[in-house]
């Protein structure tokens, strides 16, 4: 055995799993990071309360006829393309990289799942119109939607970052991320060139890709439950609906008959459904505060989202519209300092 030299620090003999679990813990520790493409700007601040409003005019002035008609459009359009974007972004999945226009098509999506289906139920200015035929397909698209963003959400993978280009340690708090200079030595390079991450949706002008910490106002994996349980209700909703539009061709072909049910002490069909209609109106009253509760949350959990630096950074601010965006100094300035005067 070799003699040990009486100049060798002490503390130079730590033990080998004392130095792994350190390091086992760095890297838990660490930053976490993607590579993403900005939310674009279909779902800016400027849409997303447009859509707010439509769909408060759908729920508190559906008895005007005018606004009923053109809100209820509009509220429903706005959804359903997010819902087809969704399902082509979970088609066109990029593995490394992700599109942040994940969160903005399940803002619109759970909004509207949450909202139209139960204005739907309990309003038979809504109900007894032809367009709730219209309305089921629709729920089918964003249940289709949702799903698409559930398990997009869910392949979604991040990754540790512990020093930025410069070799300067990184700190484990997202507000004192560097942005623009930190590669974080991604296996796949975040970067617009052949070598980078590509997706046929990012062409051109929206292909721009960056380093930027996970959101931790709405993450990931709370995303990934929201959207699952956004499901829920809209399969109740389908089979509802399903049952009474049923109910409603029936009456329409054979008529109504109030005969009574065999077996039963004189009840007819009639009298059950004025039972069904007080267990239905009680139902109500607690369906109404529940689906409004889980939409204002949405709501406000998803804009403290969008307003975070890691889900803002590179946006196209509501200010540039009808001016011109300087490029030129794109790597040292963030993109809500491009804006000038047209």
């Amino acid at each position: 055995m070799p003699v040990i030299s009486p100049t060798t620090p002490i503390n130079t003999f730590v033990d080998r799993d004392t130095i792994t679990n350190s390091t086992n813990a760095t890297v838990a520790d660490a930053l976490q990071v993607v590579c993403a493409w900005p939310v674009s700007g279909q779902y800016g601040a400027g849409s997303r309360v447009l859509y707010y409003i439509l769909v408060a005019v759908c729920v508190f002035a559906r008895k005007a006829e005018w606004l009923r008609s053109a809100g209820l459009a509009a509220a429903l359009l706005v959804p359903a393309v997010a819902a087809l974007h969704a399902i082509v972004l979970a088609a066109v999945h990029v593995d490394g990289a992700v599109d942040m226009d994940v969160y903005g098509a399940f803002q619109l999506c759970s909004i509207g799942i949450l909202a139209a289906p139960v204005t739907v139920r309990l309003s038979q200015t809504y109900f007894n119109d032809p367009g709730r035929n219209m309305i089921f397909l629709w729920t089918g698209l964003v249940l289709a939607g949702l799903l698409s963003l559930t398990v997009e959400f869910y392949r979604i993978e991040t990754f540790a970052c512990s020093m930025d280009d410069f070799g300067q340690p990184m700190s484990s708090d997202p507000s004192q991320f560097n942005y623009m200079n930190a590669g974080c030595g991604l296996a796949l390079p975040c970067n617009t060139g052949p070598a980078g991450p590509f997706s046929p949706l990012r062409r051109g002008a929206t292909n721009e890709i960056f380093v930027i910490p996970a959101p931790d106002r709405l993450t990931f994996n709370a995303a990934t439950l929201v959207a699952a349980a956004c499901c829920v209700p809209a399969i109740l909703s389908l089979i509802y609906t399903w049952i009474k539009i049923l109910e409603v061709n029936w009456k329409n072909s054979y008529g109504h008959h109030d005969e009574p049910i065999s077996g039963t002490n004189g009840a007819t069909i009639g009298k059950m459904k004025g039972v069904n209609a007080v267990i239905r109106t009680f139902l109500s009253t607690v369906e109404v505060p529940l689906f409004g509760g889980a939409v204002i949350v949405i709501l406000v959990f998803g804009e403290l989202n969008f307003f975070s630096r890691q889900v803002n950074f590179q946006t196209e601010p509501m200010t540039s519209i009808g001016r011109e965006l300087n490029r030129n100094d794109a790597n040292k300035k963030p993109l809500s300092t491009w804006v000038k005067t047209a």
